[in-house]
């Protein structure tokens, strides 16, 4: 058989296929009324991307937690090292979880700029009620959803995090204290409560979600997208019924968001494989602990997506009634996501969109959204006075943009709207001022509330993960001064030994201790009870103590220690005060002391004295400069690695990203 007859031989049976097929299931019907007939106005602009961006989000994270659950242990017990397994033992685990982490953070990312859309350009007025109470209800088991994913890792915050927002069933009157313990499935957060956690945000929340999300475009497509004009297409239609001012969404959308598709995948992937942390709001330094039910944080802040209503939580602090604080912040938390939901009835404004609202619609969404931001910043932030009032008065603002929408949508003075869709978009000016109006009704007071601050001043380190001889040392000090009380329980010798170009050989002459082979994890054989009564506490396991507390925190806690006779060894810390560890590198350094007999460790300044100690102050900052950066690679040995191959794949995304533009330039030239 030629080429020729063999391409159409293949073409003719798969489109005998697709004919079979279709007899029996009318995928050309529904292709036709969702795709390549559904026709979408063409006016659609960069808000517009966040809808599509939402479903893609979902796939990521469908098909990362698939991948994930593979190799995930829901139990107390191994959940959190499960997840530093996947970390650095399963093969590309780091970015399957760095994906599903960032793609968290992302999906809230993408929903809030579409629900802001929607606010903007009246999406949620008749006759799309239903799509948006669709759309609302996609937000709320989307919460759910991060709420249990949260917990999963069974890190610090994510018990802690699970306390507090469990904990508010119990403010319940007369039921709340039975509700809570059904909910926790214990009398306490336990592995009970993650195993539930775990079954709800696998299995049955995402069917949940996957219904609702079918639903919301189903409505969508039964009576068409809106645009930012906030007319209705359908009512100027050409002698074939088709409108005038739409084209198909297929090819037209379709390669459109293959643009916003490709830019979202640059973002992404520049976060997932250079930032997966973002600065601790992604992955939360606390979170690199294991979870422990005896040692309560200071703060307890949520992820950033939970942050604006936990903030609204926090704000209400007066009972009433008789009935604590707690549940009054827990109904105002609640009714301020239910309160989205009657939004389509409460907006009485004769037009949808933004563009032709009144002053009082366009100041009242830009002082919601400037209210919402502060609400969320807050929410990261410990409490004091000032926070407190500022996020009740944010929280009332809040609510009044809802409960005054029917009287002032109703007073304003509305615009004309056209009878044709435009390619109308602000000005330069006006989105300059836009943006000065909001960081200005922002910033201000925020910084009247004050910011988070340090009360030790911390030496700044830039850390060299390429520098090996480092590295080598700084394994070398670890083993000969710190293994003995703190272990390295995730990491193994194999895997730092050909990371740092030890040979095996000599690892297991030097470093390894007892009879442990070269594959086995850095553990130590210190029992829980001596450590207790020797330091009063089990000394922490070192293998994400960076992560944790930073190489900053840790270069100067290492080199602040000097002599307080008052302490049990000895020793006191500037940075960590009155910690129960020894100096163990006393040798070293030599003696150090508070030069200025201060009150507080924090006030003190620290002299070391002249000619004690087997290394001058130069050299014994290099050991622990090396220390340092030995347990930051250890903390995450996969960094270097994750680095490189984010270049390689920026790149490709780059030239995706042009090849994209030329594609849609040459679909939409002809549209006007």
């Amino acid at each position: 058989m030629s080429d020729t007859k063999k391409q159409g031989w293949i073409v003719s049976s798969l489109v005998g296929l697709r004919d079979w097929t279709n007899d029996r299931l009318p995928i050309m019907t529904a292709w036709e009324k969702h795709m390549s007939k559904y026709y979408a106005p063409k006016n659609f602009n960069f808000w517009y991307f966040f809808g599509v961006l939402s479903l893609v989000v979902l796939v990521i994270q469908l098909v990362s937690g698939i991948f994930l659950t593979m190799h995930y242990t829901n139990s107390a017990e191994g959940a959190f090292a499960s997840v530093e397994y996947i970390m650095r033992d399963v093969e590309f685990g780091w970015l399957i979880r760095y994906i599903h982490s960032t793609g968290a953070s992302a999906f809230f990312v993408v929903v809030y700029l579409h629900m802001f859309r929607g606010l903007m350009y009246g999406s949620y007025k008749k006759p799309r009620e239903l799509i948006w109470v669709f759309g609302m209800a996609i937000y709320l088991i989307l919460m759910m959803e991060g709420f249990m994913g949260y917990v999963l890792p069974w890190g610090q915050m994510s018990y802690w995090g699970a306390n507090v927002i469990v904990s508010l069933v119990g403010a319940i009157p007369v039921i709340g204290e039975d509700l809570l313990i059904w909910v926790r499935g214990d009398f306490l957060i336990s592995g009970a409560t993650l195993n539930r956690f775990f079954a709800l945000h696998v299995v049955a929340l995402p069917i949940i979600l996957i219904a609702l999300v079918v639903l919301h475009l189903l409505a969508l497509h039964e009576v068409g997208s809106n645009n930012p004009d906030g007319i209705e297409i359908k009512k100027n239609k050409d002698e074939n019924g088709i409108p005038v001012d739409g084209v198909p969404f297929h090819p037209y959308y379709t390669v459109h968001d293959m643009v916003g598709i490709s830019v979202f995948f640059f973002v992404f992937c520049f976060i997932v494989f250079f930032a997966p942390e973002m600065g601790g709001y992604f992955l939360e330094p606390p979170n690199f602990q294991e979870a422990n039910p005896l040692v309560t944080p200071a703060h307890v802040p949520p992820v950033w997506y939970f942050t604006p209503f936990y903030s609204m939580l926090r704000a209400v602090t007066v009972p009433l009634f008789g009935i604590d604080a707690k549940f009054w912040g827990m109904i105002v938390m609640f009714g301020a996501i239910a309160i989205l939901f009657v939004l389509p009835w409460l907006d009485k404004s004769p037009v949808k969109s933004i563009r032709y609202k009144g002053w009082y619609s366009r100041i009242a969404l830009l002082i919601f959204t400037a209210s919402f931001l502060i609400l969320g910043y807050l929410g990261t932030l410990g409490t004091s006075p000032a926070r407190i009032a500022l996020a009740q008065f944010c929280t009332v603002l809040y609510f009044l943009f809802f409960f005054l929408m029917p009287w002032y949508t109703r007073k304003e003075q509305t615009f004309p709207e056209p009878t044709r869709v435009t390619g109308r978009w602000i000005t330069n000016k006006q989105l300059l001022i836009t943006l000065v109006l909001l960081a200005v009704l922002v910033g201000l007071p925020l910084k009247a509330v004050g910011a988070e601050s340090s009360n030790v001043p911390l030496d700044h380190v830039e850390m060299d993960l390429r520098d090996e001889a480092s590295l080598q040392n700084g394994w070398k000090t670890y083993m000969n001064y710190c293994h003995s009380c703190h272990s390295l329980q995730y990491a193994r010798y194999e895997r730092t030994a050909d990371d740092l170009g030890v040979p095996h050989e000599l690892v297991m002459e030097n470093l390894a201790f007892g009879n442990q082979a070269i594959g086995d994890l850095m553990d130590n054989s210190m029992q829980a009870e001596q450590a207790n009564n020797w330091f009063g506490v089990v000394p922490p396991d070192l293998t994400l103590i960076a992560r944790v507390r930073g190489a900053d925190w840790l270069y100067t806690y290492m080199r602040s220690f000097y002599e307080d006779d008052s302490r049990v060894w000895g020793v006191n810390n500037k940075v960590f005060a009155n910690v129960g560890m020894p100096n163990v590198l006393y040798d070293l350094q030599g003696d150090v002391i508070c030069s200025n007999n201060a009150e507080s460790p924090e006030e003190c300044d620290l002299r070391h004295v002249e000619g004690s100690g087997e290394l001058t102050p130069e050299e014994f900052d290099k050991v622990i400069y090396d220390l340092v950066n030995f347990l930051y690679y250890i903390g995450e040995p996969v960094r270097l690695k994750r680095q490189s191959i984010g270049v390689f794949v920026l790149g490709f995304l780059a030239i995706l990203i042009i090849l994209t533009l030329l594609l849609n330039r040459e679909y939409w030239r002809r549209i006007h």
